[in-house]
């Protein structure tokens, strides 16, 4: 779905703003590495969790929410 005013109007202001935040650093090439973690794993860009991809799975389903809102579609 497009992103309309009546697209954004189905958030309030703070899932606007982590909607953006989610998407920004979920979106940035690099994996934060950390020396405390194997080889294998990095931080998730949004939340710095350790996770095995660039974004964790908690800050993935979020994100799903917020656009399933937007979109209009109830979560059970």
């Amino acid at each position: 779905m497009r992103r309309t005013k009546e697209w954004w109007a189905r958030l309030t202001p703070e899932e606007r703003s982590e909607l953006v935040y989610i998407e920004r650093n979920a979106s940035q090439a690099s994996v934060g590495w950390d020396g405390y973690l194997p080889d294998d794993s990095g931080e998730c860009n949004v939340c710095g969790s350790p996770t095995m991809g660039t974004t964790c799975m908690r800050c993935l389903d979020r994100w799903s929410e917020l656009i399933d809102k937007a979109n209009g579609k109830e979560r059970i």
